[in-house]
């Protein structure tokens, strides 16, 4: 199992918030309570955070194998020259 540290899950919190935070400001300049949009976007958030976990983990493990960074230098091969 290759690691990716907690790189997958700052990209997911950057992403995330980057698509929440014009729903937040639409809300609250809307006219709904902030505790009202924090009961909804709370679980939203969280659920949005927890189904791009993995894709995300796959697609930083996918980067480092393609480029040979750390463990993966060892397993890939050289390309070979054609003539």
């Amino acid at each position: 199992m290759q690691q990716a540290d907690d790189f997958p899950a700052y990209i997911g919190i950057f992403v995330v918030g980057h698509l929440l935070a014009p729903v937040v400001i639409a809300m609250i300049s809307g006219g709904m309570s902030a505790w009202l949009t924090l009961a909804i976007l709370l679980p939203v958030s969280i659920a949005m955070l927890l189904a791009m976990l993995q894709p995300t983990k796959g697609a930083v493990i996918a980067f480092l194998w393609w480029h040979g960074i750390g463990a993966f230098k060892q397993e890939r091969r050289a390309p070979e020259d054609q003539p």
